[in-house]
């Protein structure tokens, strides 16, 4: 990890650790769903910005995780935090099925296979409303109970997305990371070197699946109730909205864009909820047009200039 990155994590650890006492208790809730937005979105960013894979069917995981935690502690009485690692479990291993299909499938049919296997999730989740409760829900223990619940269950999304934060960092500077670089950049020559296309591929979009399902099952026990607009349509919309505007194949970019979109979005929720969505459809058709590289390119152009200003503030 470089210096900057460990700056990084250590300023959201204090920033998360002052704002429930800085900020109205309503803005507990709001920041606890930018945590689950930043896990979901810096496992599709493994997915599509090291690897290179466009999966548009990223939503169904977080449902498949959050599902099954709440049906382990429903029918045997799992734990919530074990109930993380099952539902982180269950997606990457699913992860791993679905990549094996879709080893040979590339560009727009890649997109609408992953999409396809999105709708048979959302389906099923609605159909089998005596498992899953339809579209009514399905009830899930919190993880703390009490007065403070909440509270504690803000401090446990926190730390879950530092934990994210930490191994998206990891993999971007390690041999793996090259590895998936290789496979996103030009994959024939890759395989030239002799590195494993396939196994890499499934491994990068496994282990997207797998935050996916983390988050998942945090947002289920959170809130305590999990429903299938977890893994609608308009969810992948979001999760594609906050990699672009954040940065694309960045470190950083998931949890800029997602604080961005989070907060604005409730920012603007009494003037024009209705529109929201459209809003940040325009904001993201102009990044795309004008600022393709999200916060990130503009972070990379202000902090030189910024750095010669201090310089020479210094020599002065």
């Amino acid at each position: 990890m470089k210096k900057n990155e460990i700056i990084v994590a250590v300023t959201i650890i204090v920033l998360g650790l002052i704002a429930p006492k800085a900020l109205p208790s309503v803005w507990i809730t709001v920041l606890s769903m930018a945590f689950y937005y930043a896990i979901l979105t810096i496992g599709w960013n493994i997915i599509f910005g090291y690897t290179g894979l466009f999966s548009y069917g990223h939503a169904a995981f977080p449902a498949i995780g959050g599902y099954t935690s709440a049906l382990l502690a429903q029918h045997i009485g799992l734990s919530p935090f074990l109930g993380l690692v099952a539902g982180a479990f269950i997606a990457g291993l699913l992860g791993i099925v679905i990549g094996l299909l879709i080893l040979r499938v590339h560009g727009f049919y890649l997109c609408l296979v992953t999409w396809a296997f999105a709708e048979v999730v959302n389906v099923i989740i609605t159909a089998e409303h005596q498992i899953t409760g339809g579209t009514g829900g399905l009830l899930a223990p919190t993880f703390f109970s009490g007065p403070n619940a909440e509270l504690f269950g803000y401090f446990m999304g926190l730390g879950l997305m530092i934990f994210a934060f930490l191994i998206s960092i990891l993999l971007y500077h390690s041999r793996w990371g090259l590895n998936l670089f290789a496979v996103r950049d030009d994959i024939d020559a890759a395989e030239s070197m002799g590195i494993k296309t396939r196994f890499w591929k499934v491994f990068g979009f496994a282990f997207g699946c797998s935050l996916a399902g983390l988050a998942g099952a945090y947002f289920a026990h959170f809130l305590g109730l999990i429903d299938p607009g977890i893994g609608g349509l308009d969810q992948m919309g979001y999760v594609c909205l906050i990699v672009i505007i954040g940065g694309l194949g960045t470190v950083y970019g998931p949890i800029l864009g997602s604080f961005f979109v989070v907060i604005t979005k409730e920012l603007i929720s009494g003037y024009a909820s209705g529109y929201s969505l459209l809003i940040f459809s325009v904001i993201m058709i102009l990044a795309v047009r004008f600022l393709s590289g999200g916060f990130m390119e503009i972070i990379q152009v202000i902090s030189p200039r910024l750095n010669n200003r201090y310089l020479k503030f210094v020599n002065k």
